[in-house]
């Protein structure tokens, strides 16, 4: 008998029907923190079962691409997505219904070789449901928190968003990392922006079920001088959409992704900070949260 297990992501419920609750939640030990005992009710997100047979389409992919080592292809029909994964010689696939409530997977939740796939199959669904019904978007980015309000820092790979952090840690007291790769940016009407810890981190194992008010975005660029400059209009739309996680082969995808991200920048400002990785790069952006 099918046994369910439900984890709650930025106040977003999903479900996983697998036939061994703990072997599944061994595979996700990522995803431990976000673990759901009690579901009074709350409506889900999207609901994955597995062991699908899930047949490819005659035709091109609609997209091609790769990511932490994996190759995806992506076919659109009226019928829904279907997603196949690559890694190596091993591939699996999924289906996902046009409104992301239904998501089906040939894999079988209990093999612990599974585990890369698995993890690619939530994120992407999470990434596609959350967006449609909840304004809720994924982007890539190294987060601080003090105080319950929290800096943001986007740029490339390599140009020291971890590093940033890091420095933060050791030379502001209080501070803490509320994730260092997938953090999760969410409106709500009327209230601040704020942004989520994720079950996925990059190479940090920092998993937090946490929240905090985002006082602002920072895109840091590596430079010999020190130097901290508020972007506007076209800069800083640029910025925060090119950080912004999305399907780039679905149009609305796209298109609700640059909606939210307007709206958040009528909300909060985005800088520029060239820097070192000092203490003097760190003064520049503590003093954006007061």
């Amino acid at each position: 008998m099918k046994k369910e297990i439900i984890y709650g992501v930025a106040d977003h419920l999903f479900s996983i029907d697998t036939p061994d609750r703990e072997v599944t939640s061994d595979i996700l030990f990522n995803y431990k923190p976000f673990l759901v005992e009690n579901n009074s009710g709350g409506n889900l997100l999207f609901s994955l079962k597995g062991n699908g047979k899930i047949r490819i389409p005659n035709a091109p992919s609609d997209d091609v691409l790769e990511w932490n080592g994996v190759d995806y292809n992506v076919y659109h029909s009226p019928e829904g997505m279907i997603i196949s994964m690559r890694q190596g010689d091993e591939e699996h696939r999924f289906f996902a219904s046009p409104d992301w409530k239904e998501v089906v997977s040939d894999l079988t939740f209990t093999n612990e070789r599974e585990a890369v796939f698995l993890n690619s199959f939530l994120r992407l669904a999470f990434g596609m449901a959350s967006i449609l019904k909840y304004r809720t978007i994924k982007i890539h980015a190294s987060v601080t928190e003090l105080n319950g309000k929290a800096l943001v820092f986007l740029g490339k790979s390599g140009t020291g968003k971890s590093t940033h952090s890091r420095l933060w840690r050791e030379f502001v007291p209080g501070c803490t990392l509320l994730n260092d790769d997938e953090p999760l940016i969410r409106l709500f009407e009327n209230e601040p922006v704020r942004v989520y810890g994720a079950p996925w981190s990059g190479s940090t194992a920092c998993y937090r079920n946490e929240s905090a008010e985002v006082a602002a975005f920072v895109h840091l660029y590596q430079s010999p001088d020190n130097n901290l400059t508020k972007l506007k209009n076209v800069e800083a739309l640029s910025s925060l959409y090119a950080s912004a996680a999305m399907l780039r082969s679905d149009i609305g995808n796209r298109n609700r992704v640059l909606d939210i991200v307007t709206e958040i920048l009528q909300r909060v400002p985005v800088y520029r900070l060239d820097c070192r990785p000092d203490y003097e790069a760190v003064s520049l952006t503590r003093s954006l949260l007061s």
